[in-house]
């Protein structure tokens, strides 16, 4: 154990206390760290809950806001509240509990819990945090999907922050592909935040996770969500930049992940490109090169050539016409007039062809009569 850590009773000492575990998650203004020295030096969450105000008032490690805030919240009913948070399908974890995740643990600012609604990404599950822009491009767009797809279905969870842009097109790739995804909040998690992420904030609660450390019904301040970029770098082995302005929250995950050891890796772009430069830049200073979503999981390791081939579009199942065409769509969005001069089709044959490419998941149309791949091949 580290020097600044602070030995926590273990969940065994304390069991039939979820409620009052609850209750001290909750004090989200109370320090993390003085919640983990309250619940060391009381032995159990219902043992600080019920500290008496004398008590409270001679922990020299306690602020006067701190000890203003445990007193009040003294006269909360854990229990109702507790029964309250799980009809609505909610959940919590903290330090000491079985099931708080292994990777949080050796953080120094870890955070004390959080709440959950789904099912959170098992230990020896690997995982891949996704960030980038929110107003991102055809371009970057196609990348989240064609990666989140890949790492989805090779086993991995997807981790994001569920943002407009690169995160929300991440997470509904990866739960598309038939895996699993998970969404860090920097509100209360029964507030979907942007709105507009509404589908997926309900498919995630549904076939992911959506979690974060500010209790219920918290507002999605804008100081929440630095710090909320710490969890979702945390919760990854690997982290994944796709699109980032020079100055962007992303690089800020970037720079969280590499402090706690993770390896960064950047989908590059044209430099002319103000989404591209912040990706650029990272690759400028060691990030990897992220050029295809097979090469980056070889690059990471985390992944044999055995389930690699399970992510990758097969092509031998296309027709010799429809490979012809396939092998002309990018990842840059391109006309219809485009394709058809690149593939020699006719105008007909080559609109038959793109239907059929987009049924069978190959491609999609990112605006209209503009087309782009939805996978990548290992090749690539």
């Amino acid at each position: 154990m580290k020097k600044d850590q602070i030995s926590i009773p273990e969940e065994a000492s304390w069991e039939d206390q979820d409620a009052y575990a609850y209750w001290l998650t909750r004090r989200y203004n109370v320090r993390c760290q003085t919640k983990e020295r309250l619940l060391a030096c009381a032995g159990s969450p219902k043992d600080v809950y019920n500290m008496k105000e004398q008590h409270l008032e001679k922990l020299n490690f306690l602020t006067q806001r701190e000890k203003e805030i445990l007193i009040r919240s003294a006269k909360e009913q854990p229990e109702r509240l507790y029964e309250c948070f799980r009809k609505e399908g909610g959940n919590f974890t903290c330090i000491g509990r079985r099931d708080y995740p292994g990777r949080l643990k050796p953080l120094k600012d870890r955070p004390f819990g959080f709440f959950y609604y789904g099912t959170l990404p098992a230990d020896e599950a690997p995982a891949v945090g996704i960030v980038g822009a929110r107003g991102c491009s055809d371009y970057g767009r196609a990348a989240a999907g064609s990666f989140a797809d890949a790492i989805a279905r090779a086993g991995a969870v997807v981790v994001s922050g569920m943002a407009c842009g690169i995160d929300r097109t991440a997470g509904e790739a990866a739960l598309d592909a038939g895996g699993t995804s998970c969404a860090v909040l920097g509100c209360g998690i029964d507030i979907c935040y942007p709105e507009s992420s509404f589908s997926l904030y309900w498919r995630l609660r549904r076939e992911g996770c959506v979690l974060s450390e500010y209790p219920p019904g918290t507002a999605p301040l804008a100081r929440h969500f630095p710090a909320r970029n710490r969890i979702i770098s945390a919760l990854s082995d690997k982290l994944l930049v796709i699109e980032a302005r020079k100055k962007s929250g992303s690089l800020i995950t970037a720079d969280m992940a590499l402090e706690q050891g993770r390896d960064v890796f950047a989908v590059p772009g044209r430099i002319s490109d103000p989404l591209s430069r912040g990706c650029n830049e990272l690759i400028r200073q060691g990030a990897g090169v992220a050029l295809s979503p097979q090469s980056l999981l070889l690059d990471m390791g985390i992944f044999s050539s055995e389930n690699i081939n399970k992510c990758k579009k097969n092509e031998n199942s296309l027709a010799k016409e429809e490979k012809l065409l396939y092998s002309c769509v990018d990842l840059r969005p391109l006309s219809l007039e485009e394709l058809t001069e690149k593939s020699g089709l006719s105008v007909s044959e080559t609109m038959e062809l793109l239907l059929n490419l987009q049924l069978k998941g190959y491609i999609s149309e990112a605006s209209r009569n503009h087309y782009v791949r939805t996978a990548l091949d290992a090749g690539e």
